[in-house]
């Protein structure tokens, strides 16, 4: 089986694991929430559940769903985010009841996990061209009060990371309210174009301009990297946004910054493979994910800090980085697929594998951030489908405009 091929059966066996872990019972209120993880089904993330909008799409695209079931799908979705899910000012709960649709315990109304859902609102918006679909999605959109995270901090425009109105409520240290900021480089950059059509256009230019572009090397590759340089980072807002058919205001190429990352990531993984038996130029992939102690963030150079590391390889991570680094992805999944058959299941491959623990780990779980960013980004690689969607949509088009992207030549 060829590495084409094997693209092909990820893909639908990502959109059957979207298929099996999301509600699609009509009776329920929590109709079109998407698992977590399948190591707890019982809740729901809200960021899951806009790599499944999104799903959806390529699902249709590819005949892998009738185009009339994947469009009743995303209606039911939309109905249930407008109606059933808890926001605050148009921010979802991060984990969500499976069945009800209700706040997961104490858990933050989050900045980044509603963006995620609502890009996959944006994608099936312009993808589906249905006037229900339009209506729910406009609506989702509109409500989002943005100004209520805006502060000012030395001169710069910064988001707030999250906010929790509990005491003893998740992510609150003391008083509740607001929770941390986005002053650095990681996967928020779609939050900037989702809020730019709703805030002052002078404020929207400034919130982008706000964060840190904080640059580092490693083995020549300069990155404008995250604190911890998990691969993820730099893969979430790509994995919609066309950044090869942009630059940003500050002639910024975001794309060639990911792939620059993503090299790095190999390269220090063959260069840590000495420590950690996991690692070599086929087995590499530094991110967050499964782990042999639970769910782990782990980090390359570059970086801001000190990596921290226990030998797992995101398999996603590498799946994640087929449009940037093809050669050396597509090399991984041949050598997974030799080597390593017991890192493929019922919906394509497994989160993550570690070989520098005794006994050897293989993660038996699907995140479905992790299962969602893979699945966008091979049907990036392939046909440029989430790509195109999403960035030529009149929502994006206007935000690009705002904030003042250039279309290269």
């Amino acid at each position: 089986m060829d590495t084409h091929e094997i693209l092909l059966r990820e893909i639908a066996g990502s959109v059957d694991f979207f298929l099996d872990c999301t509600n699609l019972d009509t009776a329920s209120a929590g109709y079109g929430l998407t698992v977590d993880s399948t190591k707890n089904a019982v809740f729901a993330s809200i960021a899951a559940t806009g790599f499944a909008l999104t799903a959806w799409v390529i699902a249709a695209e590819r005949g892998l769903l009738p185009h009339a079931q994947a469009r009743d799908i995303v209606r039911g979705t939309l109905h249930t985010l407008l109606h059933n899910v808890p926001h605050h000012r148009g921010f979802f709960a991060h984990f969500l009841h499976m069945r009800t649709a209700q706040r997961w315990g104490k858990c933050e109304y989050s900045t980044i996990d509603t963006a995620l859902c609502l890009n996959g609102v944006i994608t099936a918006a312009a993808y589906f061209d249905d006037a229900a679909i339009g209506e729910m999605a406009s609506a989702l959109l509109a409500r989002m009060d943005w100004n209520f995270l805006v502060f000012e901090d030395e001169g710069n425009a910064l988001f707030h990371m999250a906010y929790n109105p509990d005491r003893g409520g998740d992510y609150v240290h003391g008083d509740p309210g607001f929770i941390s900021r986005w002053d650095m480089a990681a996967e928020q950059k779609m939050m900037y174009l989702q809020a730019a059509g709703h805030l002052d256009p002078a404020l929207a230019r400034r919130l982008y301009a706000g964060f840190r572009r904080d640059r580092a090397t490693y083995a020549g590759y300069e990155v404008i990297v995250n604190p911890g340089g998990a691969l993820f980072a730099y893969q979430f807002s790509e994995a919609w946004l066309d950044c090869a058919a942009y630059l940003d205001p500050d002639g910024i190429d975001w794309f060639e910054n990911t792939r620059r990352a993503v090299l790095a990531n190999r390269t220090y993984c063959i260069a840590r493979a000495p420590d950690f038996a996991t690692f070599h130029a086929n087995s590499w992939g530094i991110s967050a994910g499964d782990s042999p102690t639970g769910y782990e963030v782990s980090g390359a150079l570059p970086a801001l800090e000190t990596p921290r590391l226990s030998g797992t390889v995101s398999i996603y991570g590498a799946l994640s980085s087929l449009p940037f680094a093809p050669e050396q992805a597509l090399a991984m999944i041949d050598h997974l697929v030799q080597h390593h058959p017991q890192t493929w299941g019922r919906y394509g491959f497994y989160d993550a594998y570690n070989l520098a623990v005794q006994p050897a780990w293989y993660s038996s779980a699907l995140y479905g951030i992790d299962k969602g960013c893979s699945l966008l980004m091979i049907e990036n690689y392939l046909s440029g489908l989430v790509w195109r969607t999403y960035t030529e949509s009149a929502t994006v088009q206007r935000a690009l405009g705002i904030l003042g992207f250039s279309r290269r030549g």
